[in-house]
């Protein structure tokens, strides 16, 4: 037997519409949730150190490489990802932030080689001074 199909749509009783105006749903929702983020991921903490540095720099000390050992930088980020669930471009990112040669912070954190983290560097052609 062929099973019956009905045109009218299921209502769920659990879960009843209400009325209420946009900037009540936001105001109710989106507030609390935009501040969480301001004040647990945005704003670094005493250390200077946000949670995603943080993620990094342990990652890159269970790889043991505190010893001076070098390490590609796409090896580290493919393992911060198992830590960090934003992408790579944004472990790349926070990776340059703690590199030699940024002046991003007063004490660099990450050693780097060659031209990692140069933003000048992907475009300029050799010049003869």
């Amino acid at each position: 037997m062929a099973k019956k199909k009905t045109d009218e749509p299921k209502v769920y009783k659990e879960h009843p519409s209400v009325d209420q105006r946009i900037t009540d749903t936001l105001r109710e929702n989106y507030m609390p949730y935009a501040m969480s983020v301001i004040v647990s991921r945005a704003i670094p903490e005493i250390d200077g150190f946000k949670p995603s540095h943080r993620k990094l720099l342990y990652t890159m000390y269970k790889m043991g490489l505190l010893n001076g050992a070098r390490q590609k930088s796409a090896n580290i980020v493919g393992q911060t990802m198992k830590l960090n669930p934003h992408g790579d471009s944004a472990i790349y990112e926070t990776m340059v932030r703690l590199a030699t040669g940024n002046e991003a912070l007063l004490a660099p954190f990450v050693e780097s080689k060659g031209n990692f983290g140069k933003y000048y560097s992907g475009d300029l052609s050799y010049q003869i001074l």
